[in-house]
């Protein structure tokens, strides 16, 4: 079973075909770097034909798209959805929206108690999820959620064995260490979204019973988008 998968929630654009858990092929590109600044909707399309041509994987193999649902930037999440779905359209099967977070999390997948990624999401928040392992699975714990780190940190006991992800980890790593002095925080290589995880997380609810054709499509956004919160904020 090939997934064509697709991240585009952050800064970072990626596409990855992966078939039953084994990287075929992943590209990964940063908007900000470089010598040309770009937008994911200018190089997704580009991304996926080169990959298609470099991994050799004829377009009828493909099993599944799945991509990035949220939360995330909001036109990047929808930049990829929109393209995940007609690509999925144009090759006759099921796309697969996959939770952001839970995608994060499975790039440090191990013997790790808990598990906290993080995405920064501006005005001193950030998007998270808490993810308890058993050795086999990782569980979410509550919900999604868009909090100061202070408050997510609050959630966990003192003392628990954790390791932190993400940009938002990055972006608020002293008040972390200073919290919670024994967090760690994963490599700088598997510290971002990526594609070649949306596919096997999407390959492990497709194998837990998930049925994209009876599944509803839905971002997964947290908070309204900032023009609405200024909008309400103005008419109160």
């Amino acid at each position: 079973m090939k997934i064509l998968a697709i991240e585009t929630s952050g800064q970072h654009a990626g596409v990855a075909i992966v078939d039953e858990y084994i990287t075929i092929g992943e590209m990964t590109l940063n908007a900000k770097t470089g010598e040309k600044s770009w937008t994911h909707s200018e190089i997704l399309m580009q991304g996926v034909s080169e990959l298609f041509r470099l991994t050799g994987v004829n377009r009828s193999h493909i099993g599944y798209v799945a991509y990035s649902a949220g939360p995330g930037a909001f036109t990047g999440l929808r930049i990829g959805a929109a393209t995940a779905i007609g690509l999925a359209r144009g090759l006759g099967v099921p796309s697969v929206a996959v939770p952001t977070l839970d995608a994060l999390a499975y790039n440090i997948f191990g013997g790790i108690d808990t598990v906290i990624p993080m995405m920064d999401a501006r005005r001193g928040q950030v998007y998270f999820g808490i993810y308890r392992s058993n050795g086999q699975q990782l569980t979410l714990e509550g919900n999604y959620d868009a909090l100061p780190v202070e408050e997510v940190l609050a959630k966990i006991p003192q003392g628990s064995s954790i390791t932190v992800l993400g940009c938002g980890a990055d972006a608020y790593k002293n008040e972390i260490q200073t919290i919670m002095p024994g967090a760690k925080f994963a490599p700088q290589n598997n510290n971002r979204q990526r594609a070649a995880s949306i596919a096997c997380r999407a390959a492990q609810m497709l194998s837990a019973g998930h049925n994209p054709a009876t599944t509803k499509t839905e971002l997964i956004y947290v908070r309204a988008p900032q023009a609405v919160r200024d909008l309400e904020a103005k008419n109160q």
